[in-house]
């Protein structure tokens, strides 16, 4: 799929990794759409609270909401609920199951 590619140390040698999910207790519904093709899978963890991932992006979430454009990316979130799409038009969310 177009939105998985493998990294490439050149363009991420000094990015701290950061994660929308964290360990824990709890499972989570991952779906990618990508090229008329869908992808679903669950994992273990949770979702980030909208206020930690709107910290990460560097943009303001309000009403426990947060919508934005972040490096191309379309980011929707409330709780429980995380939605992004890349300028290619693939879409990846990210769900209490």
């Amino acid at each position: 799929m177009p939105c998985i590619r493998p990294p490439n140390p050149e363009k991420v040698g000094n990015l701290n990794e950061e994660s929308f999910i964290r360990e824990g207790k709890g499972k989570l519904k991952v779906t990618i759409e990508s090229g008329g093709e869908k992808l679903e899978t669950t994992m273990n963890g949770s979702l980030r609270s909208v206020g930690e991932i709107a910290e990460m992006l560097g943009v303001e979430a309000k009403d426990g909401k947060l919508e934005a454009v972040v490096d191309g990316v379309k980011v929707k979130m409330e709780k429980g609920k995380l939605e992004l799409e890349f300028e290619s038009g693939d879409k990846m969310r990210i769900e209490k199951s």
